[in-house]
């Protein structure tokens, strides 16, 4: 693989979570994704000199396809932006993805997530 180029793996199959996978990915600077779903169990193993977090949400709660937050997630925002303060002053870049399904308005949870980690406006 190219070394120009930063590499994600997102697991979803919990049985793959352990030290060799972790070790392949620390051993070739590839980024182990934090996934926030019900399916997978939450992460906190940097394997990188990046993260990327994919707030993913429950399709079976939420539609996302109402244009409005149909489920209110703040309280997983500030749990996440505090998680990732921790990064703020390091050389370590914080990428993510918000999926409709989170609350079903990924536009705004992007707004608040910035919001709450200092780096962003106060409204979408």
């Amino acid at each position: 693989m190219p070394e120009s180029h930063p590499y994600v793996v997102e697991v979803r199959n919990k049985t793959l979570l352990n030290e060799n996978l972790y070790s392949i990915l620390r051993d070739n600077n590839v980024c182990l994704a934090w996934v926030e779903s019900e399916l997978m169990p939450a992460s906190d193993t940097v394997t990188s000199d990046f993260l990327y977090i994919r707030w993913e949400g429950d399709r079976g709660k939420v539609k996302g396809v109402l244009g409005k937050r149909e489920v209110d997630r703040d309280s997983v925002l500030k749990s996440w932006a505090k998680k990732l303060r921790l990064f703020s002053d390091s050389n370590c870049e914080v990428f993510g993805f918000f999926s409709k399904y989170f609350s079903g308005d990924a536009p705004a949870d992007a707004h608040e997530f910035l919001r709450l980690t200092g780096k962003g406006q106060t409204s979408p």
